[in-house]
């Protein structure tokens, strides 16, 4: 049972599965609830609470509202969608888990859970956690790792860097954070447009070349070995447009999939692509129009997430 603290349906809720003696735990935030510790450990798909092992059959989740509408604060409802999200993440993972809307939900967007169909269908993660215990990691290995928000909106910082930061440790101990073994470049995005696809080559000295106005873009094969296993991807999710985003591993040098943004910028790269991408978005506009809508993304998918900088 997750959600707010102050939410009077999921208390009441809960007053009923304890007068009726049905085991159950409850997942609470808020301005009352003490932190939480939660870890989704995605390499063995290790559901941690508390520190300890679980394995729910079913799950309620409402999104707490109530908190921000208590306090105001910007940050509060932040909170409160990365947890949502986090939560939501596992749970579409997870289709055996009984989970009220599927449907519904399987059609919002959570970085977490597309990690977890891209690795189903084959692309190469990094090694990932998505942890509320961030300001655990030993400093001394945290130079290694990357950290970046649930629902994005942010720039992806080093992890030894955040935790030098006192904001982003104190709010790294209450809400849930993805944190990534550090890739290096170069780094790779490719679009999807309909059946075509587009790759470009970045180099950057940054770690998030969004923040670099000297990044090099240039334009190269976009690699089979990605582009099947990205097609699927993209096809459970519904998304005939796109763009995905690939990193280095040091050790192997082999591109790690990052993410994949249903409403991603085009226009520098058009620019380098000497129009190539906005004349593919036209003529698979012109072509797909007058055979009517696009179909549904299917129960199983879940919406990718929009870039946002």
């Amino acid at each position: 049972m997750a959600g707010g603290d102050a939410d009077p349906n999921l208390a009441r809720l809960l007053r009923r599965l304890s007068a009726r003696g049905m085991d159950h735990l409850a997942l609470l935030v808020g301005a009352s609830a003490p932190p939480l510790r939660l870890t989704w450990r995605l390499a063995d798909d290790a559901l941690l609470i508390g520190g300890a092992a679980v394995e729910p059959t079913a799950l309620f989740l409402r999104h707490d509202v109530f908190a921000h509408l208590a306090d105001g604060r910007p940050e509060t409802r932040t909170r409160a969608s990365r947890w949502y999200q986090t939560v939501l993440s596992w749970a579409l993972a997870h289709e055996a888990v009984a989970f009220p809307n599927r449907r519904y939900g399987a059609r919002q967007a959570t970085k977490p859970h597309v990690l977890h169909l891209a690795k189903r269908v084959g692309l190469a993660v990094p090694e990932s956690l998505v942890t509320s215990e961030a300001g655990a990691f030993d400093p001394a290995e945290a130079a290694g790792w990357i950290a970046k928000p649930v629902n994005g909106g942010e720039h992806t910082r080093r992890l030894d860097q955040a935790l030098a930061d006192e904001a982003w440790r104190r709010r790294g101990a209450a809400e849930p954070t993805i944190l990534q073994r550090r890739l290096v470049g170069p780094e790779l995005r490719v679009y999807r447009v309909g059946g075509r696809w587009f790759a470009f080559a970045l180099r950057s000295e940054a770690l998030d070349y969004r923040t670099d106005p000297r990044v090099e873009v240039a334009a190269v094969p976009a690699p089979a070995a990605l582009t099947a296993p990205l097609g699927r991807l993209m096809d459970g999710l519904g998304l005939d447009f796109g763009a995905a985003d690939f990193k280095t591993c040091p050790e192997t040098g082999r591109f790690l999939f990052l993410e994949v943004n249903s409403a991603p910028m085009f226009a520098g790269f058009d620019r380098v692509a000497r129009g190539a991408l906005c004349d593919a978005i036209g003529d698979w506009l012109a072509a797909a129009g007058p055979r009517g809508p696009v179909d549904s993304p299917s129960p199983g998918g879940a919406g990718a997430h929009a870039e946002t900088a």
